[in-house]
């Protein structure tokens, strides 16, 4: 069995979702390997999952952002506090990631998702392809601008950047996606003093959600929601277009003409991506756990990923992007002005 699905999709990124958490008593390396390996053998998973350390648990999070090795791999800090698990977005989904910190922690974890059932899709991968073509030639989605000459890396990071930001209240979903659409319009006006930018429009955002939810299984049961031209909604809107929008699944590399259609979509993944994908984990009840904060995956379009949870009242919004085109301060930029949106 492989490690890893084979998934048509962006090669050029690990496909890995990240958790980094506080933990209320220290960890020690010897339990978290012990336990790593027993769950790889309850999955059924091949045993190649590493345990990094270190002194930093945002180095740590760098570094297992881009493991391309195990479905699940850990990183602990020296004094065992801090902990950053990464997976395989193609085998554990965000819920999924949640009851895997609970099996290599013993913390307790739960979260008030609801995820959408069995909503059906709005067509099959065939189909959803050949929309994203049509949706390119016609009205592409908008891109987020990249730094200023000034702000890039002198020397391209292969590893992503991260930064985040915790909240005094709850934050929902809607209020997550409004935000975001309208940070990055802020964003991409605030960059276009320097350069012919035209008007932020048709900003696409992918929402990645769960089917099921009734069980704490660690399996991929993820879908997205797409809205398209986001700035023109508002809270309302965006509230009713998540509670009707149909979902779409993955598109794997299997099947006739796999090859050919893997093909195209590397070529076209930078264009056939959303503006910006938001993925929210609900309201979270930990035992065992003082902080928790959550990094989807950045994929496609403009490579940016907006992750939140709210736990104990507060909600920890993060940014995750590709270090190769962005800096940490360019990125704590684009925070700025997505938490400046969030409707009080």
């Amino acid at each position: 069995m492989s490690e890893t699905p084979d998934w048509v999709a962006d090669p050029a990124i690990a496909w890995r979702i990240v958790v980094t958490a506080v933990l209320t008593t220290p960890l020690t390396l010897d339990d978290a390997r012990d336990r790593l390996v027993s769950l790889q053998t309850q999955q059924g998973w091949p045993a190649s999952g590493r345990v990094l350390t270190g002194t930093d648990d945002a180095e740590l999070r760098r570094r297992l952002g881009d493991e391309r090795q195990g479905v699940v791999s850990l990183g602990l800090t020296d004094d065992g506090r801090r902990i950053v698990v990464s997976a395989h977005h193609g085998r554990v989904d965000g819920l999924g990631l949640l009851a895997v910190l609970v099996a290599v922690t013993g913390a307790s974890v739960t979260s008030s998702a609801r995820g959408v059932g069995d909503r059906p899709d709005d067509a099959g991968p065939m189909g959803t392809i050949a929309r994203r073509l049509v949706e390119v030639a016609l009205t592409p989605p908008a891109r987020i601008a990249s730094p200023s000459p000034s702000t890039r890396p002198d020397a391209p990071d292969d590893l992503d950047v991260y930064v985040e930001r915790e909240l005094s209240s709850p934050v929902r979903t809607a209020a997550l996606v409004l935000a975001g659409a309208r940070g990055v319009t802020t964003f991409n006006r605030a960059h276009a003093a320097r350069r012919r930018t035209r008007r932020t429009r048709h900003v696409a955002v992918a929402i990645g959600v769960a089917r099921d939810t009734s069980t704490a299984t660690i399996s991929d049961r993820s879908a997205l929601l797409r809205l398209r031209d986001v700035e023109r909604l508002d809270l309302g809107g965006i509230t009713a277009a998540l509670a009707q929008a149909p979902t779409q699944r993955p598109v794997h590399g299997t099947g006739g003409g796999a090859g050919l259609v893997t093909f195209g979509l590397r070529v076209l993944a930078p264009r056939l991506g959303s503006t910006l994908l938001v993925s929210h984990l609900g309201n979270v009840a930990a035992d065992g756990i003082d902080a928790l904060s959550f990094h989807p995956v950045t994929a496609g379009g403009s490579g940016v990923s907006l992750g939140a949870l709210t736990l104990a009242g507060r909600t920890r919004v993060s940014l995750r992007a590709r270090g190769d085109a962005w800096t940490h301060d360019g990125l704590e930029q684009l925070l700025e002005a997505v938490v400046a949106e969030i409707p009080s």
